[in-house]
């Protein structure tokens, strides 16, 4: 019989301790992770009069560097893990897309805010497969991204009640930066708060349908065109691929008798079909065509990523015209922006990481069954919401749905099936 000396226990000792350890961490940074998704349904939480508030963006910022650290630490205990290439390969979409960004910059990377910002995002991103891969924490990160909105709609409501005024000036927004944020990102939302109810049993399923309903009732109270177009767009999808369509005649007759009851909503809601009479959409068009032209004249890599070089090119075509001195925002259409500041390559790789991710989860849609093939399609379906809603805004210029949009492509990325194995 082999007994062991102290040392031997010392050192058993000290491998349990740093393993413990680590657990912990790991377990810390996927709270936190939780907390950032939370956050997304919450708004900017402000503590007292100092100045001091905490977002989804800022806790997601934070948990990076700890993750990283732990990445680090962990490579150097256990080495290189075996290469997942058929995983790897989901991410050549979205790996191009970022490497062509940052070509765009190239040599100075001068007006680098917004790249900045899209990378956090990317590592959001990849954060999210990372912690997120088993699948009871997979089910945390659904329902957290389709419930936790709700919070925002109550805060809304409770803080700025003048939009039950319906007019145009009193659009909900609070305690987001603008009501084209809060559009964007219910746009996204609805869809997986709609698999809830469709899976869900008892007072989940209950529960889940209140929280759909005060969610359609704040997107209408955006008055965002954008994010209803995407929305409609999003449950023509849901209902034809499963062929449920109570649920989109529900919501559709919400939105009929909102229309019919409330002049104003029904104004905005007609007012694309009258584009040059209404003066946003008008100036966006105007914007939009110089923005196409300037693609045209730097076809390859563009002016170079953010709203700080479209505005600089721009700002030249404007010389000595009316609108000389008047603020130039940007397009509010995510692919005349990508095609003027990233040229073909980067609109090419944006519509390729698009398209790819849709075909993967329809094509996960065909393999499953029953609940699994049901989460497919609200994924699907809350994709095509961003899709269609980027025809009138940006997904990267807020922070709110920029982490939804990306915490929504690495779920996908979880319930594809050569990512591994998928949610229940």
């Amino acid at each position: 019989m082999k007994l062991s000396s102290p040392d031997d226990a010392r050192s058993n000792s000290r491998a349990f301790s740093i393993g413990e350890f680590l657990a912990w961490w790991e377990a810390g940074v996927f709270a936190a992770l939780c907390l950032s998704i939370f956050l997304l349904g919450v708004g900017r939480v402000e503590f007292g009069t100092g100045g001091l508030s905490m977002s989804a963006w800022s806790v997601s910022r934070t948990t990076l560097g700890f993750w990283g650290l732990l990445k680090v630490i962990s490579l150097i205990r256990h080495g290189r893990p075996e290469i997942n290439w058929a995983a790897l390969s989901y991410w050549a979409p979205l790996a191009s897309f970022f490497a062509i960004v940052a070509a765009s910059l190239l040599p100075d990377f001068h007006s680098a805010g917004d790249f900045r910002y899209l990378a956090f995002a990317v590592a959001h991103a990849v954060m999210i497969v990372d912690v997120f891969a088993a699948s009871d924490r997979r089910r945390w990160l659904l329902q957290l991204m389709a419930l936790a909105p709700v919070i925002l709609v109550v805060r809304g409501l409770i803080d700025a009640p003048e939009v039950f005024k319906f007019r145009l000036d009193y659009r909900f927004d609070h305690p987001l930066d603008h009501a084209n944020t809060a559009g964007y990102l219910l746009a996204m939302s609805i869809p997986l708060c709609l698999y809830v109810v469709q899976a869900g049993r008892g007072w989940r399923r209950w529960l889940a349908a209140v929280v759909c309903f005060g969610e359609v009732v704040a997107l209408l109270l955006t008055y965002s065109r954008g994010a209803w177009l995407g929305l409609s767009a999003a449950m023509v999808f849901f209902a034809f691929i499963t062929n449920r369509w109570k649920s989109f005649l529900a919501m559709l007759a919400v939105v009929a008798i909102c229309l019919t009851g409330f002049p104003s909503l029904r104004e905005r809601a007609f007012s694309v079909l009258r584009p040059l009479h209404d003066p946003a959409l008008s100036d966006r068009l105007r914007i939009g065509h110089d923005a196409f032209r300037l693609g045209l004249e730097q076809p390859i890599l563009g002016v170079g990523y953010g709203r700080g070089r479209l505005k600089d090119a721009l700002r030249s075509r404007y010389n000595y015209t009316p609108s000389e001195h008047g603020p130039i925002w940007h397009t509010h259409n995510v692919y005349i922006e990508l095609f003027a500041e990233t040229g073909i390559l980067g609109l090419g790789t944006f519509g390729w990481l698009m398209v790819s991710t849709l075909y993967r989860l329809l094509r996960s849609v065909l393999a499953e069954a029953n609940s699994s093939r049901l989460l497919g399609v609200s994924l699907a379906t809350s994709w095509v919401a961003a899709a269609v809603a980027g025809l009138g805004d940006i997904p990267f210029y807020h922070h709110e749905p920029r982490i939804f949009f990306f915490s929504l492509f690495a779920l996908a990325h979880l319930t594809c099936p050569l990512a591994g194995k998928r949610v229940n």
